[in-house]
């Protein structure tokens, strides 16, 4: 029986998935191309319908068109958030770090051992990234605490400020060529306004659930959540450093998570639905042919002059429009589209 010391080390998790990837992409890429996005639109449909408790009367295998629209716009939803974690690390690295005269510095400024220069790094990427990606998190959110009316002077101010100070402090640190600082704050200034719109997506979602919790969780739930995107966003930015390859896995990882949290990734069906105007929207009035409304109808909520008001629209594509009459009512109402003579949507689709 061979030893355990006679075994020959395994690979990293991480640099293993980073090797397989590309081979199995361009091997399986164009099979993927194609079945990948009417699977996933047909998902995103089937999960809607699941939620809605209703299935359409029609074979939706026949409208290959909805299945892509569907997919197109689930990647698109998805696709902003991964981006949006990815975009902060490359501005910094390709605009500031990697540019001539800076990089030449800090290789200069590295120690030979190799402890100090493992410290040195974690300085660097302490001061380029989490810092000013930590510092701006943490003061929107006191500012949407303390004072909401200034969050958006705050989104836009405070940002800056922190760019220049870290931008400072990188310049000073390792000896950095004039005004380098300057190219600093403009780069960070771009990454961090990333950071704003990730962070603001995530408390809009959070706020009602943080709400819900006893009141001794409000703010220590509140100010960890810019805590951790700053730590997320800091590592996929640390991944430029060994290329675009490495910076899109930790991207699509970590940006996965963040729309799993913020419920971006569970309301893209309504989303979806929403946007190719198939329903999930509310509808100000419906007017019916009277040939429908010959019986009482009240109980279904249409009035006398045969219109529905103010209800939600589940579902308006095929033989039949699916109505509630309230988002807090299980109940549907099915009215054969035959008998549906104009729906006017509210102004407000948000």
């Amino acid at each position: 029986m061979q030893k355990w010391k006679d075994h020959p080390p395994r690979e990293d998790a991480i640099d293993v998935v980073l090797r397989a990837s590309p081979a199995f992409l361009q091997k399986h890429g164009p099979l993927l191309a194609k079945a990948l996005p009417p699977v996933i639109g047909f998902g995103i449909f089937l999960l809607y319908f699941y939620r809605n408790n209703f299935y359409p009367s029609f074979d939706l295998f026949q409208f290959s068109s909805l299945l892509l629209a569907a997919a197109c716009i689930g990647f698109a939803i998805a696709g902003g958030i991964i981006i949006t974690m990815m975009l902060p690390g490359a501005a910094i690295f390709h605009w500031f770090l990697n540019t001539e005269k800076v990089k030449e510095e800090l290789l200069y400024a590295l120690p030979y051992s190799d402890e100090a220069r493992s410290k040195t790094v974690w300085l660097l990427v302490v001061l380029a990234y989490f810092g000013p990606f930590c510092a701006a998190g943490l003061g929107i959110t006191t500012a949407l605490v303390i004072a909401p009316g200034l969050f958006l002077i705050t989104c836009l101010i405070w940002p800056a400020l922190v760019a220049l100070g870290f931008g400072i402090a990188l310049q000073i640190r390792f000896d950095l060529p004039r005004w380098s600082f300057f190219n600093y704050g403009y780069t960070s200034y771009i990454a961090q306004m990333f950071l704003v719109l990730l962070l603001s997506i995530v408390l809009r979602s959070s706020l009602p659930i943080v709400q819900n919790l006893d009141t001794f969780w409000h703010y220590p739930i509140l100010w960890a959540i810019p805590l951790v995107i700053a730590f997320m966003m800091a590592i996929c930015s640390m991944a430029h450093f060994a290329g675009w390859s490495a910076a899109l896995h930790f991207g699509i990882f970590f940006g996965f998570f963040v729309a799993a949290y913020s419920g971006v990734l569970t309301t893209i069906p309504e989303k979806t639905v929403k946007g190719l105007g198939l329903g999930a929207y509310e509808a100000e009035i419906i007017m019916l042919d009277p040939a429908f409304c010959d019986r009482d109808l009240s109980e279904l909520g249409i009035a006398e002059d045969c219109t529905l008001r103010n209800v939600h629209v589940v579902w308006s594509f095929g033989d039949a429009i699916l109505l509630r009459p309230s988002l807090d009512q299980p109940r549907h109402v099915r009215i054969p589209t035959e008998f549906v003579r104009s729906i006017v949507q509210s102004a407000d689709r948000g």
